[in-house]
Order: structure tokens, then sequence, then C-alpha cells
């Protein structure tokens, strides 16, 4: 009789412990702690001789905004941006006169559907020429993430 005691006293034990780690993971994640963009915030990886910042997506909208501009001393006479946001694709983008001052850019995505407070990761590349008489389809390619306002 006494065996049987411990081993039901053993596993009440250990259950109730896997109950509390149930309950508390199931806390956080309604919580919304377990995202990873709420512990990086908006992170741009990857554009070459590009630099974005000032960057926004706003879910109401489905408009993806940044400012761009070319690090180099030439100017970019004409870029196409493609963007993907989560898998779905955005419209496509032709911008002209890109330089270091830089130049705010806005790509509608019509497909997105998070809601505000989520985490997205927009894939984006960057067809480009340069002005000068030289014309190369030159290509940059980057990464842009964080959290939908």
């Amino acid at each position: 009789m006494r065996k049987g005691q411990t081993a039901l006293e053993y596993l009440m034990t250990y259950g109730w412990a896997i109950i509390v780690v149930i309950i508390v993971v199931g806390a956080l994640y309604a919580l919304g702690l377990t995202k990873p963009c709420r512990w990086t915030g908006t992170q741009i990886r990857e554009f070459g001789d590009f630099k974005v910042g000032e960057v926004k997506f706003d879910g109401g909208t489905k408009d993806l905004s940044f400012t761009l501009a070319y690090l180099k001393p030439e100017i970019v006479e004409s870029a196409i941006i493609n963007t993907n946001v989560d898998g779905g694709d955005c419209n496509e983008v032709t911008v002209n006169n890109v330089g270091v001052e830089g130049t705010d850019i806005t790509i509608h995505c019509p497909n997105f559907n998070k809601p505000s407070g989520d985490c997205y990761t927009a894939r984006v590349k960057i067809v480009y020429n340069i002005t000068g008489g030289r014309v190369y389809n030159l290509v940059s390619y980057g990464t842009i993430s964080g959290i939908v306002a």
C-alpha cells in the first residue's frame, strides 16, 4: 500500500509542475512575448550600395514606406523595386534620381493581412541604372523586418 501512495505522489508532483509550465508558456504566447520582432525591432539587412531608413509598415493601408539613398557619388537614374512581404507580392515601384540625400518610397502590398503589432518580413529587390552614360542593370537585394504599425 505504501509503494502505491509514493508512486501517486510522485506522479502528482510532476503533473502539477507540467501544468504550471504549460500555463506560463500559454500566457507568454498570449501576451505576444514569443514574437522575435518585439525584442529586435526593425531590422534592415543586405542592401549593398543602398541605405534604407525610416521604415514603417502601416497595416491599415497595407503600405511599406522607407527612405532609400545611394551611398556612392553617382546618382541612380532609375530603379525598379520589387517587394515580397511574408510570401505576398507587392506592387512594383519605379523611382528616378536616387542619390545620397535619399528618396521616400511607398510600396502598396494588397495581399498583406496581418494585424497591427504582428511581425513582418519584406524581401526587396532593386534593379537600377546609374547616370553618366553607363547603363547597367545592377541588382541589389535586401531584407526588412519589423512590427506592423
